[in-house]
């Protein structure tokens, strides 16, 4: 409803000071809304009573709600008021009679008296119209009478040791028939259930319990000689073994159970391996079908089995047993195979070369072994790995980066008093490596450099005085916590003097030794 707007008039004297408005244009506002007043007006603020012409009904909206677009009539607005005769029907229909005036409040309790068991109670008018049951003693889950528990716990034997607690909570009680205490509910006595635990032990052990000759009976077609008397069913019973012979002590239970064990463990056992045993024929038929040749005669299934592997001639020892479950039965061609998988094809791995810039000179092996080939930028042969140039690796003669072993560059020897160690060393012979300086910044002291045409030739000298030295027992004197790089070049300067070094570097260059594949120490 599109709200009215007022023109300011007089002051409203039902309000708080706001202009009152016109008595005769309010009327035309009611009547507009369907409304015609019963009374005089007395203010936007208060309730008019007036009749709904829809409805007939009588109502007292307020001037200013209707303004503002609400409608008049709470019974036809959607959010209909309850009539008391329309609410007394409702519980009337639900066997319940209304024993005061309704309470104005569908949520507000209601008291009635149920006409099929005689109880007052108190329901609301909004569970009753919902469906829901109007007497909670006559609920299927109503409370129980303390007297009626009594009752039912007395006819299933039982004496109430304290007051009912509830229909779920455990009662403490004593069984008559035992006399031994108890905590049943009452809801499990009422389901059936009994109530004093050694009573139904008893029961139960009754009624699983065999006579005697039925339980030798049982033993005996199980191939068992009882040699005592019956002691029970879940106790050991002494017995001769009638296909053995053998001393045995099974549990009648154990041979009647649902899960049924052999009475004789060494019966069972040897059935057990005949049935898994298999014919000598059929497993070397086997294993030849495998790829194996037998070597030796066929012990079992567990155990190895010395053979001949086709596929790669080496002797191996697979057990008869892996080889049913599938597996290869030879180490070596598992791990061929799994090398041919992992095996880089040779045409991809030259391209990959190609792509960074160096031409293989020889067939590609494996992608860590060092790979010679020409650069094609500079024209000289060098050995990187498949791995590297993968890795963004590329000529190293062509690096802009690190040492340049096709520059000239200097071997050096330098030392330390702290540590007392002496250390040999290659960089270049310009500034753009210049290892001696990180050197000096971290204490150490040159004592002599010699000055080589190119990086190749200073690694030379140094691996083959390295190579030298280590052999002749002496081992690495620094760590790496010490001496971050470089460490793996460093001696005892007791033992290894900067002299020694020094002359050694003079003694490779007057005779030079043939050269060998570089190294790191």
């Amino acid at each position: 409803m599109t709200p009215l707007t007022l023109e300011s008039g007089e002051l409203d004297l039902a309000g708080s000071g706001r202009p009152r408005k016109d008595p005769r244009q309010a009327e035309e506002i009611m009547r507009a809304a369907g409304l015609e007043p019963l009374e005089p007006y007395r203010g936007s603020s208060a309730p008019w009573r007036c009749r709904h012409t829809a409805c007939g009904r009588e109502v007292t909206p307020r001037l200013s709600n209707i303004t503002k677009g609400q409608r008049g009539c709470v019974y036809c607005s959607g959010h209909a008021r309850i009539e008391p005769e329309a609410a007394a029907a409702v519980m009337r229909a639900a066997g319940l009679e209304p024993l005061e005036p309704y309470p104005g409040g569908s949520d507000r309790k209601w008291r009635c008296r149920h006409r099929a068991c005689g109880r007052e109670v108190t329901p609301t008018y909004v569970r009753i119209n919902s469906g829901a049951g109007p007497c909670r003693w006559c609920a299927p889950n109503a409370p129980v009478d303390p007297d009626v528990a009594a009752a039912d716990m007395r006819a299933a034997g039982l004496d109430p040791l304290g007051p009912y607690p509830g229909v779920d909570t455990p009662w403490p009680v004593r069984c008559r028939a035992c006399g031994a205490p108890g905590a049943p509910t009452l809801g499990s006595i009422r389901q059936g259930q009994g109530g004093c635990y050694p009573c139904g032990r008893r029961k139960a052990n009754e009624s699983m319990r065999h006579d005697a000759e039925t339980a030798a009976a049982v033993m005996r077609a199980a191939g068992l000689e009882p040699l005592e008397p019956y002691p029970g069913t879940e106790f050991a019973w002494k017995s001769r073994c009638i296909t053995c012979g053998s001393i045995v002590s099974p549990r009648l239970g154990s041979l009647t159970g649902r899960s049924r064990r052999p009475g004789c463990k060494r019966c069972a056992d040897r059935a057990n391996g005949a049935a898994q045993r298999h014919d000598e024929d059929l497993a070397v038929a086997e294993m030849r079908e495998h790829g194996f040749e037998p070597q030796e005669p066929y012990r079992g299934v567990k155990y190895p089995w010395r053979c001949l592997c086709h596929g790669c001639g080496t002797i191996t020892s697979p057990t008869f047993g892996s080889i049913l479950a599938g597996q290869s039965g030879c180490r070596r061609c598992a791990d061929l195979r799994s090398a041919a998988a992992r095996r880089e094809d040779p045409e991809r791995a030259a391209a990959s070369m190609r792509e960074a810039g160096l031409e293989p000179l020889e067939a590609y092996t494996t992608s860590m072994t060092p790979w010679r080939c020409r650069c094609t930028t500079c024209g000289r042969t060098s050995t990187p790995t498949l791995s590297k140039i993968r890795s963004g690796r590329g000529c190293k003669y062509c690096a802009r980066f690190g040492f340049d072993r096709a520059a000239p560059a200097r071997v050096y020897v330098v030392t330390h008093v702290q540590h007392g160690a002496v250390k040999i060393g290659v960089a270049g012979a310009r500034q753009r490596n210049d290892r001696i300086g990180q050197h000096r910044r971290l204490g150490w002291t040159l004592y002599y450099e010699h000055h080589v045409p190119t990086g190749d030739d200073a690694l030379s000298v140094e691996q083959t005085i390295l190579r030298r030295l280590r052999a002749a027992g002496h081992g690495v004197f620094l760590t790496a916590a010490q001496l971050p790089n470089g460490w793996t070049e460093t001696f005892d300067a007791a033992r290894v003097t900067a002299a020694e070094l020094r002359d050694a570097i003079r003694e490779h260059q007057t005779a030079p030794t043939p050269p060998q594949p570089l190294t790191l120490f």
